[in-house]
């Protein structure tokens, strides 16, 4: 099994700095967010991979920025060409930089009507995008997960899947590990991390009140999984420490266990 860990983790530092942090602390891969970062230490999005490969790091896959996702099920064709257009191009970006796959949200989280036939068409229009490039495209388990549920049901091609966040399955009564046990097998990516039931709090597994023995025994039965994946985020107390002893802790965080 390999272990990957998302390069923003709550510590104010350049990109070079945190994916070195990463390696150091025995990870195999690091998964980016696909946006440039502005200054203090501003770099662009392209200049990443070379980065995480300095550091003999692999890449897990790129995470799209969190931009209008509730507009994919509510503008008209016309008004969202713009925003299909944009995720194709990084789905191209993941073939020309050898990256296996996208995440992205299937919405935000403020209140709308969702239009069902227009969010499928989006999304079946990217999937298409997606066997073209060869790479896979993982839709996460974010608010309303019905609409995940629908797309996982209408859209059954090879490179479709969900991204699989165990944070956000367990702040919600009626989720709480159904997506995953019914799912599993579409699973494309993974961002493990656990929380206290209250707010989506993307602490280290084990800190937090999530089932994880539960999670970890339908993840492991699952033979084409081979990466486990953290998205984690260091709180006020883990701040005040060094950083590599936070990528430490969650390195080990779910090995020593389950590996």
């Amino acid at each position: 099994m390999n272990y990957s860990m998302f390069s923003w983790f709550g510590y104010f530092m350049n990109f070079e700095d945190r994916i070195k942090i990463i390696a150091d602390a025995g990870f195999d891969e690091a998964m980016i967010s696909w946006e440039d970062e502005e200054a203090p230490w501003a770099i662009k999005k392209e200049l990443f991979p070379e980065i995480v490969h300095k550091n003999n790091l692999g890449i897990t896959n790129i995470h799209a920025p969190f931009i209008g996702y509730s507009d994919i099920w509510t503008a008209s064709r016309i008004e969202i060409q713009p925003k299909l257009q944009m995720f194709k191009d990084y789905l191209r970006d993941c073939q020309t930089f050898a990256i296996p796959a996208m995440v992205m949200h299937t919405n935000d989280l403020d209140e709308f009507q969702p239009d069902l036939d227009k969010g499928l068409a989006f999304f079946s229009e990217l999937a298409d995008a997606a066997e073209k490039y060869g790479v896979d495209l993982a839709v996460e388990n974010v608010s309303r997960q019905h609409l995940l549920v629908y797309l996982l049901e209408q859209i059954d091609t090879p490179r479709f899947g969900m991204c699989y966040d165990s944070s956000h399955d367990f702040l919600e009564e009626q989720n709480c590990g159904r997506i995953l046990k019914k799912y599993k097998h579409r699973i494309k990516a993974l961002h493990l991390s656990d929380n206290d039931f209250e707010a989506d709090r993307h602490w280290i597994p084990g800190e937090g009140r999530i089932p994880l023995d539960q999670v970890m025994a339908e993840i492991l039965s699952v033979p084409t999984i081979k990466t486990l994946s953290y998205e984690v985020l260091a709180n006020e107390q883990w701040r005040e420490k060094d950083p590599l002893e936070f990528a430490v802790a969650v390195r080990k965080s779910l090995a020593e266990k389950y590996n």
